[in-house]
C-alpha cells in the first residue's frame, strides 16, 4: 500500500529543491497530493522506493510524518445522511448496503469539502 507522509521544510531545507532533488536521486515517482506557503506538502511515496526517499529527504532537513487519516472522521457523530458522498471527488466517502458510511481513507487527498458538507460536523481536518 502506498503511504501518505506530511513533509514540513524549514531551516536548511527551505528555499532549496529538495523534493526534486529526491525524485532525480532515487528515481521514485513522488504524488503530491497537496502543498501550503508554509512549506508543508502532503504526498504520497510508493512503497518500493519509500525507504530510500524517507532517508534522502530526513537527511536534507525535512520533518517526515505518516499521515493514517487525513480527514478525521467522528463515527459517534455521524447520522449516515451521505452528502459527503455527493462531493468527495475521490469516492473516498461511499453508503454501504445498510445506508452506513464507509470511509476510505487511502482514497482521500485532504480537498476539504466533505468537512463543511457535514451537518453533523462528524468530519475535521487535521493541522495542516
Amino acid at each position: 500500500m502506498t503511504k501518505k507522509y506530511l513533509l514540513k521544510f524549514g531551516g536548511r531545507a527551505l528555499g532549496k529543491p529538495v523534493l526534486a532533488d529526491c525524485v532525480l536521486k532515487t528515481k521514485a515517482r513522488i504524488n503530491i497530493l497537496k502543498a501550503d506557503a508554509e512549506g508543508n506538502m502532503l504526498v504520497k511515496i510508493p512503497k518500493s522506493s519509500e525507504e530510500k526517499v524517507l532517508r534522502f529527504l530526513r537527511d536534507e532537513g525535512v520533518d517526515v510524518t505518516e499521515q493514517k487519516n487525513v480527514v478525521e472522521y467522528d463515527r459517534e457523530r455521524c447520522i449516515d445522511c451521505g452528502l459527503c458522498t455527493s462531493l468527495c471527488p475521490t469516492g473516498a466517502f461511499s453508503l454501504d448496503a445498510e445506508s452506513t458510511l464507509v470511509y476510505n481513507e487511502d482514497k482521500c487527498v485532504l480537498c476539504g469539502l466533505c468537512i463543511d458538507a457535514c451537518p453533523r460536523r462528524a468530519l475535521s481536518k487535521p493541522k495542516f
